[in-house]
């Protein structure tokens, strides 16, 4: 299976070799837990499942470098609390660990895929240029030295630990000084010296564990002075938005220990470039790191910060500038693992409430048009005026959208008339000598309101649900609908639903479609609803005489109702209205009639109607009527009179085969399942019998 794996990544880079890639390792910890994983980048799209193809403990792949992404653990079941079940490592140094105690369900953990782009470090001495890093500055606290940075003309942020004495007490800012861009501050020779004036240590400091070790020094007058410029502070935003992640890589300067035994000080600024680890990585070597701190460097490295760094600068990538991300706490006596620094984007608001120095600075959202229709070339974009601005930059996304032009509080856009869909308006400041965050403005292209289609005519049955619909372009669209130009109801939805529709539901149908760009009006479609085949009523039983004329009447209602009658469940030739005449009736049109009811909206079979015709002359004996029904094979028996009578039906051994008593006017004996042959049926009344052969084929 592992040569599986390395197939695979040669073919993805064969493929993609127009990105960098960086080696990316995965270690599931098995039997630790139940759960799967896999990796999505920061648009929530899969990139690697790692339980779909491999099964191994461990997984390498390649991924594009200085780019976030999120390892997602989805867990059913931990078999061991408080253990490591994943492990994430880039280019080989592992800056993430997920514990079982996340618990059951599905989980993000994000991270940076930063490469090195040099091989340096603090301890054991590379050189820096104060040029590349003028926040830095050269802290003198009584009888120490630590660092710091410039976060304003006249403040500077350090560690909380180096405002205080060895018995813990804080030191006056009369014994402080600082010294500003200067590659070799204790020379005497280079920078700038600016006393302090104030002093802010956190109030929550806490000396035993370096929590929220992070102060405020405020200096006598500004500082101006070549290579001494602020640096902006990584903010709550940036820090959401993967400034920090595991994976990230830093660079940390200062002016402390390049060796620890014996103790080297170096003569010039030195920086080393660590990435950021997952505190849960940096506990398999500190029993205990507060979320106050970002841990950064290499388990087994080297490379750190060193005595005498304290409170110094680390630094990240945010939109091509370098912001503060983090102050040199605590770490190694030896200089070799990783180190804790104060996390500066959690202490956002209370850096501000102390300097008044803007972090996360806004501008205010554009005005202008949001909405574009086609054909209007043209859109003015503009703020109302911000104090302290110095430039203007604007920019319109997606470039597809057209081109934008403008440096001060207003931008025109030109569109592009080709394109539709979303675009951004988006505007930042430089202000007070710092650069803002975006402010933006979301714009729709809009295609010009039109009807592609709707439903046809239609002709449904009474009861059936409908559903009308038109299919448009537009934006912003509203429906309404009419019926025969009568308002129905109005909305965002296309369609009309009828679920239970009557006769009365039929008509003409419209909708009216308006939206930001026209107006649009549909052609009517004609719905037709017929109505369900019904039988209202039909004549009763009748009893009627020789002679006689008998009228069989059904009341149905329907569409393109056919009628066909029926005598004993045979049809009758040419009884197809819903009225059946029988002149001069006699006994052979005993029996039962119904009706069969066909329509555009069903059939139905109406109830049986008995016609019963007697002889009322005065015979001694009343006529027997005996015929078969062809198509069932059954005997009908009727009397002239109305008389009561008994029917046994013998075969030719004279044993009785079917016994009927006290019947009445017709009489069906079902000899279906009688075999063929002869047999003889008696018919007895009070003063009667007869007997009648009976033949079956």
């Amino acid at each position: 299976m592992r040569n599986t794996l390395i197939t695979f990544l040669v073919c993805f880079t064969a493929i993609n070799i127009s990105a960098q890639k960086v080696q990316v390792r995965v270690t599931k910890v098995t039997g630790l837990s139940k759960s799967d994983w896999q990796i999505i980048d920061n648009q929530n799209i899969p990139v690697f499942a790692g339980n779909d193809y491999f099964r191994e403990d461990t997984i390498y792949l390649l991924l594009e470098e200085n780019k976030r992404y999120f390892l997602e653990v989805s867990v059913s079941e931990v078999n061991y609390p408080d253990t490591a079940i994943y492990s994430l490592s880039v280019s080989g140094e592992t800056v993430l660990i997920v514990n079982s105690d996340i618990g059951p369900g599905d989980h993000f953990f994000p991270f940076f895929t930063g490469v090195r782009k040099e091989v340096s470090k603090i301890t054991g001495g590379t050189a820096a240029s104060i040029g590349n890093y003028p926040w830095q500055v050269f802290l003198e606290a009584g009888n120490f030295t630590c660092g710091g940075s410039i976060i304003s003309g006249n403040w500077v942020i350090t560690a909380a630990h180096c405002t205080e004495d060895d018995f813990g007490n804080l030191i006056p800012a009369s014994q402080m000084d600082i010294i500003v861009g200067a590659n070799d501050p204790r020379s005497g020779l280079e920078g700038k010296k600016y006393l302090v004036s104030q002093v802010i240590r956190h109030e929550n400091y806490n000396p035993d564990t370096f929590n929220n070790d992070i102060a405020l020094l405020q200096i006598l007058g500004t500082i101006n002075y070549t290579n001494a410029t602020p640096i902006r502070l990584v903010s709550k935003i940036d820090s959401a938005s993967g400034a920090t992640d595991p994976g990230v890589m830093t660079w940390v300067t200062g002016y402390g220990l390049t060796k620890v035994s014996p103790p080297v000080t170096p003569v010039t600024l030195q920086q080393v470039q660590l990435p950021i680890v997952s505190n849960s990585q940096a506990s398999t070597v500190w029993p205990v790191v507060a979320p106050s701190d970002v841990m950064a460097g290499y388990r087994n490295g080297n490379k750190d910060a060193c005595n005498g760094d304290s409170g110094g600068p680390m630094v990240v990538p945010v939109d091509n500038e370098y912001k503060l991300a983090g102050l040199v706490s605590w770490g190694s006596s030896n200089c070799d693992t990783y180190g804790a620094y104060t996390r500066i984007s959690i202490f956002e608001s209370w850096i501000s409430s102390k300097t008044g120095v803007e972090i996360s600075y806004t501008p205010p959202v554009p005005s202008g048009d949001s909405i574009v229709c086609k054909g209007v070339p043209t859109s003015i974009y503009s703020v109302a005026p911000i104090a302290g601005v110095t430039a203007y930059e604007w920019q319109l996304l997606p470039v597809e959208a057209g081109t934008i032009e403008g440096n001060s509080g207003q931008a025109s856009v030109s569109w592009d008339q080709a394109y539709t869909g979303p675009a951004t308006v988006r505007m930042r400041v430089t202000r007070y000598g710092f650069l803002s965050y975006w402010s933006a403005l979301t714009v729709h292209l809009a295609k010009d309101n039109s009807l592609l289609s709707q439903s046809a005519d239609t002709i449904i049955c009474s009861g059936q649900p409908v559903v009308l619909t038109v299919a448009s372009e537009g934006y912003n669209l509203n429906y309404s609908w009419f019926k025969d130009n009568t308002f129905i109801k109005s909305g965002p939805a296309p369609e009309l639903s009828l679920s239970n529709t009557r006769t009365e539901s039929s008509g003409l149908y419209r909708c009216d479609i308006a939206g930001s760009c026209g107006e649009t009006i549909s052609p009517v479609t004609d719905l037709t609803v017929l109505p369900v085949t019904e039988i209202n009523n039909i004549t009763p039983d009748t009893e009627a005489n020789f002679g006689d004329n008998i009228t069989l009447d059904v009341n149905a209602g329907g569409h393109n109702l056919i009628y066909q009658w029926q005598k004993d469940g045979n049809q009758i030739p040419d009884a197809t209205g819903p009225v059946y005449a029988l002149p001069d009736v006699n006994a052979s049109n005993t029996g039962l009639y119904n009706v069969i009811v066909s329509g555009s909206c069903g059939e139905l079979l109406s109830k049986n109607v008995y016609i019963y015709v007697t002889d009322n002359q005065d015979h001694a004996d009343p006529e027997i009527f005996v015929w078969p029904t062809l198509v069932t094979g059954d005997f009908n028996i009727a009397l002239s009179s109305n008389q009561n009578y008994d029917l046994r039906l013998f075969n030719s051994s004279g044993t009785i085969m079917l016994e009927k008593l006290n019947c009445q006017y017709k009489t069906t004996l079902n000899m279906s399942k009688s075999s063929g042959g002869v047999y003889i049926l008696t018919v007895s009344g009070n003063n009667f019998k007869k007997s009648i052969k009976l033949i079956k084929n």
